[in-house]
């Protein structure tokens, strides 16, 4: 029998749908509550009420009686979850992380030892060839986005982790902004759009490169980047193109689909155009599906967004600002920013191809978070990859 410790998950189901099938194959699993919001999605968890500094004792003491095989966790940024990991490591304890998928729609990420820039995947391109020799494999899911089961799922863990705040009276929330502040946000906007009915910027006429926005919110944004802040990382873009792109080029940024609506991005996005001479260059999408935009455009700058491998499997030209388990040689740009506007490259398609094998391979489950049927298959999958860790460790002893 193996035994595990789950901290937080993400505001859905998954986490208990997860302890569930665990258990049911015969294991031990102890789940921790922060806050309220926890307690919704683990009924019979271990409370943790203290205050952050208390913490580390908290999980030692759980780690001595447990004895652990693994903890396993929603991402490894959060402030609780870097004191778990570092005292997991302490005492030997395996580190299994999930994370939204790597490749989307239709996978999740389940990675040992951490995620995103704290993944352990390879950077060379040889053992990335080497890895990625496994064949594609046959898709039993076909995703759906589920907006509306995502929002009630999303206020239900913030509206319990506010109303049961009493009792956990020293529980801090890893966010940059209050959720409650970016519901204020959608809701203004969805009351405006029944004002005025939003019209879809068209794309424009002649050549262009995409910049896919991210949130303030995001730890790729936050941990893995030199950034402070989404307005930052526009500026810089901004200025190297201005200075260093042809004039024939145009530059199209768009929001992110679940950006709060808190920053009137347009508007800050054509007075910096308007102040560096390039406002006729310059273009806004506020919404719209993706993929014709990736197909019209000559390439994309990114932070770090996963619409970076997206953009590299429709065979376009990345260039990555920040940490990205994909900005390797040979499929991203490697030279500085100044030069991408005039000297960018399309990847390798086979490395490419490897690269993807390796990532279904050793760290992509099919499924999703939100929906039952993506659920399912997901707990399927995240089960058989955990334990078989553990099967082929004690066949390799």
């Amino acid at each position: 029998m193996l035994s595990f410790l789950m901290l937080q998950g993400n505001a859905t189901p998954f986490f208990s749908e997860l302890a569930i099938a665990l258990r049911a194959a015969g294991h031990h699993v102890r789940r921790i509550a922060f806050n309220g919001g926890d307690v919704v999605f683990s009924h019979d968890a271990t409370w943790f009420r203290g205050r952050q500094e208390a913490l580390p004792a908290f999980l030692e003491k759980i780690v001595a009686q447990d004895r652990p095989d693994a903890i396993i966790l929603f991402g490894d940024c959060r402030p609780i979850h870097l004191v778990a990991t570092d005292i997991a490591r302490a005492h030997g304890i395996a580190i299994w992380v999930f994370e939204e998928g790597y490749l989307r729609p239709g996978w999740i990420t389940l990675e040992p030892h951490g995620v995103n820039g704290f993944s352990a995947l390879p950077r060379d391109a040889d053992a990335i060839r080497e890895r990625g020799r496994a064949p594609w494999p046959a898709m039993h899911y076909n995703p759906h986005p589920d907006f509306l089961r995502r929002a009630v799922y999303d206020v239900s863990y913030h509206g319990l982790r506010v109303a049961l705040s009493a009792l956990f009276p020293h529980a801090r929330f890893h966010a940059v902004v209050s959720p409650f502040v970016e519901y204020a946000g959608w809701l203004r906007d969805w009351g405006g759009r029944l004002v005025r009915k939003p019209k879809q910027a068209p794309l424009p006429s002649g050549p262009f490169m995409l910049v896919p926005m991210q949130l303030d919110g995001d730890y790729q944004l936050r941990v893995h980047s030199p950034f402070r802040s989404m307005a930052e990382a526009l500026e810089r873009i901004l200025v190297s193109f201005a200075t260093h792109a042809p004039p024939s080029l145009s530059l199209l940024v768009r929001r992110h689909p679940l950006d709060p609506r808190l920053t009137d991005w347009e508007g800050l996005i054509a007075r910096h155009a308007r102040a560096l001479g390039i406002a006729t260059r310059v273009h806004f999408m506020a919404e719209g599906p993706l993929e014709p935009v990736l197909g019209a455009s000559q390439g994309i700058v990114t932070v770090n967004s996963t619409v970076g491998l997206l953009a590299l499997r429709r065979d376009r030209p990345v260039k990555i600002l920040g940490e990205a388990i994909y900005d390797v040689a040979g499929l991203t740009f490697q030279a500085p920013l100044d030069r991408f506007w005039q000297e960018a490259r399309r990847p390798d398609a086979e490395l490419l191809d490897a690269f993807c094998r390796m990532l279904i391979q050793e760290v992509l489950v099919e499924g999703d978070f939100f929906t039952p049927e993506g659920r399912a298959l997901a707990v399927e999958g995240s089960v058989r990859r955990i334990l078989s860790a553990y099967s082929d460790r004690a066949r390799s002893a």
